[in-house]
């Protein structure tokens, strides 16, 4: 089970350091932690049995909401937990009459795609060479999951 709270002052260090373990260090702490102090900002971590899991960061622009990351550390994935927050979000979204959700993924993660795919949401569109790893380039796919079915 995976109980959601909002990310805050309170929990927001957790949450930074689950980041860059998540990334091992691949990762823009600066960046994301100064997107959190921003009122767009909208973000929930999760817990089992206490013990952080995972979170989810988006920023909010009038009815809709646009996913800058989503994390669950390496011991509890494959267990739902990625799903369940994206679930939780539809549900706050809903809730809140926000319309839409937009997310950006690497073309070649097709764990995260099947995920995508699987909580409702729908490809729109690519982005060329969108992201860079380890030096290679590599195109995104956006995707959009819409409220109003």
């Amino acid at each position: 089970m995976v109980e959601f709270e909002t990310i805050s002052t309170q929990n927001k260090q957790s949450v930074l350091g689950i980041y860059q373990k998540i990334y091992l260090g691949d990762c823009d702490l600066n960046a994301l932690s100064d997107m959190m102090d921003r009122p767009p900002h909208i973000g929930f971590c999760g817990y089992t049995d206490n013990e952080l899991v995972g979170f989810i960061s988006a920023n909010h622009v009038v009815d809709e909401l646009d996913i800058i990351e989503l994390g669950v550390i390496s011991e509890f994935r494959r267990r739902g937990i990625a799903h369940k927050f994206l679930i939780y979000l539809q549900h706050y979204c809903v809730n809140q009459n926000i319309k839409k959700i937009f997310l950006e993924v690497a073309e070649n993660n097709a764990a995260a795609i099947g995920l995508y795919e699987k909580t409702g949401f729908s490809k729109i569109g690519a982005r060329k060479n969108y992201y860079s790893r380890k030096g290679t380039l590599i195109d995104g796919l956006t995707y959009c999951w819409n409220s109003i079915r």
